[in-house]
């Protein structure tokens, strides 16, 4: 069958683009010109939280109470639509409150309100279905970190106290309202520290978000430097389509490979109901960080079989002890990693793999999380994709920890792809020179916030 190259044309009406940025950074102003400009959807995340915010005030709901506000999210009807002069019109349970979400009131609160975790869940999960398909600007706090990681175009908006106090006084004015920029500065100062050391979802800039400091840049000048990245990401996405020079095709597999592959893949579909969820376009010529959850000891070959390229697999040192069986392991593109540290060699390893062009597969958990639950990130994703320059895939396997359910049908086995998350390669550079384990580990909390999203899309099994 003939593949379909899409041009920078097509990809560019299907991008998700996210906006970060704190308060007065310019981040509403900036995305309804990019989406306008780009023929794109804008979505004002900011406006859900203040729509929240406005309901709880106006129904007494206190705002200590992140469960009643939490089941406050999931119940109210609130819509958006762009209005002719270019603004939003938010409606809540059919009701315009366009106006009185800026009011004092709701500014003051909706940081308390939208720092809640189980705010943030209801709110995540809408901005979320918001963006299905693409072909939207979304615009928020944590977008490129939690709600949106894998967006093809990440942005972080930022300007100097004084000129967000300044911005922020005249929006009040217009809006008939008065404050002292003192006062103002100071309740941007707090806001800003609640919106950055909360635990959910704090105001970080995205790994892989172009920075933009918008205190000396007129409108006009941030807009034009967004759809200037929003360009070069559309034609870099249609070069995929193309083998880069000099590099293996991602598509060579040698011919014992696919034997095991195709074997394990007949088994697991038959016997076990291996269904495969794909948000993947299996066109591009890129190589790939496989990301996926870890539950059980067959995720390897489970996941594996799942895709037509050759992969190459970390697996615990342990289970190279015992002669054949280390030899069976690497016969199929295993190698060791001991657990519990930062494993250089095995680092190396995996890094050198993925600089020839190969596809590797790593676990952003380290090892195996039982229970249901995901784990938390270790380092080592982030370190290969940001030192590779690599694209990393992350993908949800449920139902491996039961096969005998699964085998009657009890349980379903599942494997589900998400979207490629992308590093801008201009932005490599920074990023490997600070050598940062911060960032490495803000990375695969990122990767890590994707599985999350295939989880909850899933559903229970």
């Amino acid at each position: 069958m003939k593949r379909h190259r899409e041009t920078a044309e097509e990809i560019q009406a299907r991008l998700i683009v996210a906006i970060d940025g704190p308060s007065g950074s310019g981040k509403s102003t900036t995305a309804r010109a990019v989406a306008r400009a780009l023929g794109l959807r804008h979505v004002d995340t900011g406006a859900m939280y203040r729509a929240l915010t406005h309901a709880a005030l106006e129904r007494g709901t206190p705002l200590t109470d992140g469960e009643a506000l939490g089941a406050l999210g999931e119940s109210l009807q609130i819509e958006m639509a762009a209005r002719d002069h270019g603004d939003v019109a938010v409606t809540v349970d059919g009701v315009d409150v366009s106006s009185s979400i800026r009011s004092g009131a709701v500014t003051k609160a909706v940081s308390e309100v939208s720092a809640h975790a189980p705010v943030r869940r209801a709110m995540v999960r809408r901005q979320r279905a918001a963006a299905r398909g693409g072909g939207v600007v979304v615009e928020g706090r944590d977008i490129g970190t939690v709600v949106l990681p894998w967006a093809d175009v990440r942005v972080y908006l930022d300007a100097s106290p004084e000129v967000r106090a300044s911005r922020r006084r005249e929006q009040l004015r217009a809006a008939g309202q008065s404050m002292a920029l003192g006062d103002i500065e100071e309740e941007q100062r707090r806001r800003d520290e609640r919106d950055s050391q909360r635990k959910t979802s704090p105001l970080r800039r995205a790994i892989g978000a172009w920075p933009i400091d918008t205190s000396a840049t007129s409108i006009e000048e941030q807009v034009d430097q967004v759809l200037r990245i929003a360009s070069d990401t559309a034609r870099r996405l249609a070069d995929l389509y193309e083998q880069a020079p000099g590099q293996p095709s991602v598509w060579k597999r040698r011919v014992s490979f696919v034997l095991a592959q195709d074997l394990i893949w007949y088994v697991a579909r038959f016997v076990f109901g291996l269904e495969v969820r794909n948000g993947l376009d299996k066109q591009l010529e890129e190589s790939y960080l496989v990301a996926p959850n870890h539950i059980s000891n067959v995720d390897p070959p489970v996941v594996g079989s799942t895709t037509r390229r050759e992969l190459h697999f970390v697996a615990k040192s342990g289970l190279f002890k015992v002669g054949w069986f280390a030899k069976l392991l690497r016969s199929v593109n295993a190698f060791p990693i001991r657990r519990g540290i930062f494993d250089r060699e095995a680092m190396s390893t995996a890094l050198g793999l993925l600089q020839q062009g190969r596809s590797v597969m790593i676990f952003p958990e380290g090892g195996r999380v039982l229970g249901g639950e995901l784990g938390k990130p270790r380092s080592g994703v982030g370190y290969l994709a940001i030192h590779s320059g690599v694209s990393v895939l992350p993908a949800y396997v449920t139902g491996s920890d039961q096969l005998r359910r699964c085998m009657f049908r009890r349980r379903r086995l599942i494997v589900v792809y998400g979207y490629p998350i992308r590093i801008p390669p201009a932005l490599l550079e920074e990023y490997q020179a600070a050598d940062d384990r911060d960032s490495y580990r803000l990375f695969t909390e990122m990767v890590m916030s994707a599985i999350g999203a295939l989880r909850d899309d899933i559903g229970p099994c």
